[in-house]
Order: structure tokens, then sequence, then C-alpha cells
């Protein structure tokens, strides 16, 4: 099979070329979860302060939204066709927006690297300040909080670790769900 697109309507589906790996989708009740509300004000470097306030937490990983709020800076990647079987999609040159930048929403998983330290992973929906519509891969470490405090929920969790693995369908480091032994 060569990867593609097809098109339904509005719709625009990724058809990947490599094997599906199953299960996909992994239903696990935790008995322990923490929700957390944090503010972040204006000039906050977004990626290195969840960073620090997940420091001391006990969890091996988390979700969440980005609720509201706006950057005066940010960089996000979008997949761009690479020519390549090996490796047909990749994540495309940074798209950089400064200014004042409205976050329609996001949704990001708190992850874990090789070495077990933990790993950001955003993608998101923006606005910016010509009123432009953008979204894609958000890079947490190059973003910048505005005028607007950014306000994000997160659910951390034991038991149930995203972890970096590779991926024979999609070809990429992707955060697989991995059991654990209660701690």
């Amino acid at each position: 099979m060569t990867p593609h697109f097809t098109q339904r309507g509005d719709v625009r589906t990724f058809h990947h070329e490599g094997a599906q790996q199953l299960p996909r989708v992994l239903d696990c009740e935790v008995p322990h979860s923490e929700e957390l509300r944090i503010v972040l004000p204006l000039a906050t470097a977004v990626g290195p302060e969840l960073i620090r306030i997940l420091s001391g937490r006990r969890f091996s990983s988390a979700v969440g939204r980005i609720l509201c709020g706006g950057a005066s800076h940010l960089s996000y990647h979008r997949m761009v066709e690479t020519g390549s079987v090996a490796r047909p999609f990749d994540y495309g040159a940074p798209v950089m927006l400064d200014g004042y930048i409205t976050f329609i929403s996001g949704a990001l998983t708190v992850g874990r690297d090789p070495a077990g330290k933990p790993l950001l992973h955003c993608h998101a929906g923006f606005i910016d300040r010509e009123g432009n519509q953008h979204g894609g891969h958000l890079v947490l470490d190059k973003l910048v909080v505005g005028s607007e405090p950014l306000i994000i929920r997160l659910c951390l969790f034991d038991q149930v670790a995203y972890q970096q693995q590779p991926d024979d369908e999609t070809h990429f480091n992707l955060l697989h769900p991995v059991v654990q032994e209660a701690s």
C-alpha cells in the first residue's frame, strides 16, 4: 500500500503504509489521580514552567487541556509530505507567530522519554492577531504567555505511563500507554 489521503466531504484521512499496531486504545482504571488547574501569568515560558510544576509530584503520566488564554510568541509544526516511502510524512518547518495570539483549545499529554523524564506533547488551535486560524503540534518550550493568563487543566495519574516508542504504522516515535505496577 502506498501511503495516501482520502477525502470525504471536508474530512481528509491519512492512510499509513505500516502494519497496524493494536490495541490502539487502552482502557484502564487507576485508583488515584490528581487534578491540577494551572494559571500561567504574562511572560511565562510554558514548557519549562510546566516541568517545574510537575517536578516533585508523583505520577506516571498526565493528560490535559489548554482551557483559555493567550500567547505573545509561539512555534508550531504541521505535517508535510516528504516524498520518502520509509517515512512519507514528517513535521514541517516551524511556523512562528508573535503578537496577540488567542487559544481556541489544546490537548496536552505528559509522557516519558526513554530515560523516564517528563515529555510534553501538545496539539492546539489558536487565532493570530489578524484573526487567522492556526493549529498543529505546539512546541511548548517556545510558547510564551501573552497578556491574558494561560489556563491549563492537567490530570496526573499512576500505573499507566505514556512512553515514547517507535511505531511501525506511522514511522514516528509515539507515546504508547504502558501499564505499570503500583508504586
